[in-house]
């Protein structure tokens, strides 16, 4: 009885292993990317007075990048606070007024109401001289700079375009047999070909496009990639290592 039974248990083995599908590994190519690539524009019309970073400059989130012309937006600030230290003097009196009942609720709220209104059209003014500071929104290394002290620049125009390389997209184009062996979130391992110095890394799937590209058949997947360390430059190739199905026997 005991041969039977271990008989059929062999038998079990070998059917499983005729209908399981096998995995192998195969590296696979894509591309390099920048985590951020953000184009940096002026929010006014304006000369430029300074420019405070060159291009391969590594800026910290909020540093100044360039600055320009606002002597007339600072005037316009200095202009507004001496006429709120007034209208503050003002209110205050009517207030001091109202209660000795010597003067009206309502030349009271008149001098409120204009201090009110001189706080507002300060905070306009500063924001007038804010926006001639030129700021990182990210930290990042700067790729181009596209304006000189002197130079004019116009709304909206672009003056700096900076990448943020800290971290990777790493891209690849895969076809449908990755597909039913990926699951975001799963971590693969990285090499970059033009770079043999540096070894093998690790990346995580962090997206799997849901539609295919109709010409070619492949649907595009992205890692991200740790480069703190910057030694990984946007552009090179690299290879990541997937399970691939094999073809059932």
């Amino acid at each position: 009885m005991k041969k039977i039974v271990n008989r059929i248990f062999v038998i079990l083995v070998c059917l499983s292993g005729c209908i399981s599908p096998s995995l192998a590994q195969v590296w696979i190519e894509g591309t390099t990317q920048p985590a951020a690539r953000i184009t940096i524009s002026s929010p006014v019309e304006e000369i430029v007075e300074s420019v405070a970073v060159q291009e391969g400059d590594i800026v910290e989130k909020g540093g100044t990048l360039a600055t320009l012309f606002s002597t007339k937006e600072q005037l316009e600030v200095k202009r507004l606070g001496l006429m709120i230290d007034k209208a503050s003097e003002n209110a205050r009196t009517a207030r001091e007024l109202y209660n000795k009942k010597i003067q009206k609720k309502s030349e009271l709220l008149e001098k409120e109401a204009e201090l009110k209104r001189l706080l507002i059209e300060r905070e306009i003014a500063q924001l007038a001289v804010d926006q001639r500071s030129i700021k990182a929104p990210v930290a990042g290394t700067v790729v181009y700079r596209l304006k000189d002290p002197g130079e004019a620049v116009e709304r909206v125009e672009p003056v700096f375009e900076i990448i943020d390389a800290s971290r990777m997209k790493l891209v690849f184009f895969l076809s449908t047999k990755h597909l039913p062996i990926l699951t975001k979130g799963m971590v693969a391992p990285v090499i970059f070909p033009e770079l043999p110095e540096i070894q093998e890394r690790k990346a995580k799937l962090v997206f799997i496009d849901p539609q295919l590209d109709s010409r070619s058949g492949l649907f595009r997947v992205r890692f991200d990639f740790d480069n703190s360390e910057l030694k990984i430059k946007p552009g090179l190739r690299v290879k990541v290592k997937l399970p691939e199905m094999e073809e059932q026997k």
